[in-house]
């Protein structure tokens, strides 16, 4: 029951708690719905009629989890949206299509490439103005060509293809 659960605590919760410890003669039972009791059917027609009410007769405060939890979810949806419309990260969109706090991760190295910044001369040629092209001259240097079809670094694909 609501009423002896230590995890809620509701303003209108905690006066009935306290109403119910200062009075033992008030006893609260589960009643099952819709089943022809009087004092049921009193209650459900009270509640209707307090729906018509123009004021509110009590104000029952939000949960800071219930707001935490509603903020997260807007920030991921937001997020969701930013990252299928950018075309800045459609290379990350590709690995990772959904967003997620849970997928971060700490290495430095691993952060550039998904990101696709720092060390690219792509990257460096938007913020220091350097040439984008790769020293190999065949492109442009994007993550997508180190990782796929730069001559200096077939070598190293080729050996890291044959420990898979």
């Amino acid at each position: 029951m609501v009423l002896e659960s230590n995890k809620n605590h509701s303003e209108v919760i905690m006066k009935l708690r306290k109403i119910v410890l200062v009075n033992p003669q008030i006893k609260l039972n589960w009643v099952r719905a819709h089943v022809d009791i009087c004092g049921n059917d009193l209650a459900d027609l009270s509640a209707k009629n307090a729906t018509t009410n123009e004021e509110v007769d009590i104000k029952v405060k939000v949960p800071k989890s219930w707001i935490k939890n509603q903020l997260k979810l807007t920030m991921l949806q937001e997020w969701q949206a930013r990252c299928m419309s950018s075309p800045n990260s459609r290379f990350l969109y590709g690995i990772f299509p959904e967003v997620n706090t849970k997928k971060c991760h700490g290495n430095f190295l691993i952060n550039q490439i998904l990101t696709t910044h720092g060390c690219f001369p792509v990257h460096q040629h938007r913020s220091l103005g350097k040439s984008p092209d790769c020293e190999c001259g065949r492109d442009q240097g994007t993550v997508s060509h180190y990782v796929y079809g730069c001559q200096i670094y077939r070598e190293v694909r080729v050996a890291k293809n044959d420990t898979l």
